[in-house]
């Protein structure tokens, strides 16, 4: 086909249509009320809902099937869309509302479905969650099926309801050897910071980079935060002396000044309440100065009374320090000393703990393949087995039975959350009672689902039909014909054989069966006995091939050798399979299948 599958990836990169979470406990609930508009069952949602680590996920997700589509002008039915896999986040899994069925999904029984997505996420990050299916439609017998794959974003954030405090937050505080945590700084804008991380780093940045805590143990994080420089105040100035003295006929001086700043007066006392005392004059600023480099100047007189009126004692302009202390100024005439005092900076400091563990021992995978059962050696708080890394719904207990050929492994969980993944187990399941299904008309015969197999080849009574690799065989003379499928796996399967006839209308007879074998399908631990009926000729060739047309065996015996017995030790040899038995006598052969299995 020249544009179904743009065609498919267009219809299916929107494949889920819309989704909310319920909470459920069984499967997940289809929401019927959902009509998608248009053909092009566009997503109304493009983003799965955020989760957090430590807290339960689970969201439902409906979706919409189309029945059909144009390519070309030709109209195209879909029969069958199959969920292989869905692709999660470590601790989360899924579940089709049809899981009986295997997530074999046919439109015209219902254009509904919808997947439950649950779990406990065990890793924050940003996660594509990919979708892989396939379809079948009216023309996949000659084209195959089509596989569609597409992604959700789906957010994992980290668990911070324990490691949050009034200086800082972390992205978790407790964690698995090797740690990767996040500080986030809870008070920007301050003047300055100090970390200690407690695995040897330090910092002064308001948001530090990423630390990395390679071993397991308790660390302590230290977080201090200045908001601002200490605050600096003129709060009294002490006349010392000034250039006025005692009047005889009045006695002490009476001390009138002013203080003033570049901004304004600060304080006065006029005549009228002028202070009677000597020197030296105390004078405390009843609304201190905050001191910020200006200038000062105060002036000071001594009302001497009338006749004589005011006398001046001199004035002095200085810039007061912005330090706490007592600092001296002279000129103008006047003596001083001037009190500054200090407000320290407001500063924040806080701790927090991060708690860093071992991962678990990573679990030893043993696959028994007489009781087809993989089992891991390590008993762990939690597992879970993925299938070519998609979780297996339900599949927690450290064994599982496979029933599909793939990829198995196994992640196991220990109390503090910490993970380890087993290395891939390769599973081999040939199914001995399948046979690919072939439709044919007259001189044209195809395989039905052939975008299953990886390789195909066509039989006819003759044996193998040289370069017939196709998922369809026109042939040119009459005839029984079969087919071979080997998976990608190197299970090989055969189909029943169907008659095909040209259209010239040749006559055809099927050679008559005198070759039989027993057992079949054989075993490891069997040989193969050969029974021949009516031999007329005294040599006879006994001849194996694989289903690719390669010979395993070839042996010429005499007729009276029959029945002739291939030992279990050459069968042992042989992977498992479909081959062909040739006996070839006077330029005539006969051919029967046989199987090859592990009971």
């Amino acid at each position: 086909m020249l544009h179904l599958n743009e065609i498919m990836k267009t219809v299916f990169a929107t494949f889920l249509l819309f989704f909310n979470i319920i909470y459920v406990e069984a499967q997940c609930t289809i929401d019927y009320s959902y009509i998608p508009a248009g053909i092009n069952y566009g997503l109304s949602i493009d983003t799965l809902a955020n989760g957090n680590v430590g807290q339960m996920y689970d969201e439902d997700i409906t979706f919409f099937l189309p029945i059909d589509t144009v390519d070309n002008g030709l109209n195209i039915t879909f029969t069958d869309f199959h969920i292989i896999s869905i692709l999660l986040p470590l601790g989360m899994t899924w579940e089709c509302n049809n899981s009986t069925a295997s997530c074999h999904y046919d439109p015209s029984i219902t254009q509904y479905g919808c997947v439950n997505i649950s779990g406990t996420p065990l890793i924050s990050g940003n996660y594509n969650v990919d979708v892989n299916l396939i379809a079948t439609h009216s023309l996949s017998a000659i084209s195959g099926t089509e596989s569609i794959s597409f992604s959700l974003p789906l957010t994992i954030y980290p668990d911070t309801s324990l490691s949050s405090n009034l200086g800082f937050n972390m992205s978790s505080s407790v964690a698995c050897n090797p740690a990767t945590i996040s500080f986030t700084n809870n008070n920007v804008g301050m003047l300055s910071y100090f970390w200690d991380f407690g695995n040897g780093n330090t910092s002064n940045l308001e948001q530090p980079v990423d630390q990395i805590y390679s071993q397991s143990g308790q660390y302590i994080v230290q977080y201090s935060a200045i908001q601002a420089n200490p605050i600096y105040f003129l709060d009294s100035i002490e006349i010392v002396s000034g250039n006025c003295s005692d009047n005889i006929l009045i006695g002490d001086v009476d001390l009138l000044y002013d203080i003033n700043s570049t901004n304004g007066m600060i304080q006065s006392i006029s005549a009228n309440n002028a202070i009677t005392q000597p020197f030296p004059l105390m004078i405390s600023i009843y609304n201190p100065l905050q001191v910020s480099g200006q200038n000062v100047t105060i002036d000071v007189w001594d009302d001497d009374g009338w006749p004589w009126g005011l006398e001046y004692c001199g004035g002095l302009t200085f810039t007061p320090q912005q330090q706490a202390g007592v600092f001296s100024e002279n000129g103008g005439g006047l003596s001083i000393n001037y009190y500054v005092s200090e407000i320290p900076p407001n500063s924040i400091t806080t701790f927090d703990t991060i708690f860093v563990y071992d991962p678990p021992l990573v679990p030893s995978l043993l696959y028994d393949t007489i009781n087809n059962l993989i089992t891991s050696s390590q008993d762990t708080l939690s597992a879970q087995w993925y299938y070519f890394n998609s979780p297996i719904s339900g599949a927690t207990d450290s064994f599982i039975q496979p029933n599909t050929s793939g990829l198995y492994s196994l992640v196991v969980v220990n109390d503090f959350g910490c993970i380890s993944s087993s290395s891939d187990v390769w599973v081999v399941i040939c199914d001995s009672t399948y046979n690919p299904q072939l439709n044919y008309n007259s001189s044209l015969a195809w395989i039905v689902d052939s975008a299953s197999y990886s390789f195909l080849q066509w039989y006819n009574d003759d044996g193998i039909i040289f370069g017939a690799n196709q998922s369809f065989l026109s042939i040119n003379e009459s005839g029984m014909y079969y087919v071979v499928a080997t998976d990608e796996f190197g299970c090989s399967y055969s189909s029943e054989s169907v008659y095909l006839r040209t259209n010239v209308g040749l006559n055809f007879s099927k050679p008559s069966a005198d070759v039989s074998v027993s057992p079949n399908p054989i075993s490891e631990n069997s040989s193969l006995t050969i029974f021949v009926e009516s031999l007329v000729h005294s040599r006879v060739t006994i001849r194996i091939s694989d289903v690719r047309g390669n010979q395993v065996y070839k042996k010429t015996i005499k007729s009276d050798s029959f029945p002739y017995q291939i030992s279990n030790k050459f069968i042992q040899k042989l992977n498992n399979g479909v081959y062909f038995l040739e006996v070839i006598t006077n330029g005539q052969k006969s051919i029967t299948k046989v199987m090859k299995i592990n009971f």
